[in-house]
């Protein structure tokens, strides 16, 4: 059940999708009734803030904000040759080069308090985690200004673990959901079986 700060004409929750979805989309779905989720996964914080503000100049209904919780990956010069070397008869084939070093696209919400704090200053209706959860201090820091919090939880471990960190929606997500689905440790086997109906 939604907060209800939350409600909702339409029992729609768009999904967010970085680099696709768009402060247009966002406000198309939020003026239609539903609640729309900004993917801000790729974004630095001040172009995360400006897409918040166009938002908010297209909508004056709540909308939420995704972030990626993953780990960091931890740059290793060999692997990332062996990589680079193995596709080059790929990049060669299309007449092209393929790039000097591999960089993460997509920074995690865990490694810096910038995009936490301007999300505690926009305070858009809902945050969302996937990918993991952040720490217990960038919890509190939106707790304390009043965002709803969800995260994304493929497992009952997962489930166990929001709940316990503070979250106040889960978004049970399965196979079934297509693309990327939003395993915490994706080293770590994840407990299958149904998430208990207490959550």
């Amino acid at each position: 059940m939604l907060p209800g700060c939350l409600t909702l004409a339409l029992p729609i929750i768009q999904a967010p999708m970085a680099d696709v979805s768009t402060p247009a989309l966002a406000a198309a779905v939020s003026e239609s009734g539903g609640l729309d989720s900004l993917g801000i996964g790729a974004m630095t914080p001040e172009a995360a803030r400006a897409a918040i503000t166009e938002t908010r100049r297209l909508t004056d209904k709540p909308f939420g904000v995704n972030v990626f919780c993953h780990r960091s990956v931890r740059p290793d010069t060999a692997c990332m040759t062996r990589w680079l070397n193995w596709l080059k008869p790929e990049f060669e084939r299309y007449d092209t080069l393929p790039p000097a070093t591999l960089r993460e696209i997509y920074p995690s919400f865990c490694d810096t308090m910038a995009t936490c704090d301007m999300l505690a200053e926009e305070h858009p209706a809902l945050v969302s985690f996937h990918f993991g959860l952040p720490d217990g201090a960038m919890i509190a820091v939106l707790r304390r200004v009043g965002i709803v919090l969800a995260a994304t939880v493929t497992s009952r471990t997962e489930a166990i673990q929001a709940t316990e960190a503070g979250v106040d929606l889960l978004i049970a997500q399965g196979y079934e959901a297509g693309g990327h689905r939003g395993i915490y440790d994706p080293h770590r086997q994840t407990i299958s079986g149904s998430i208990p109906s207490r959550f």
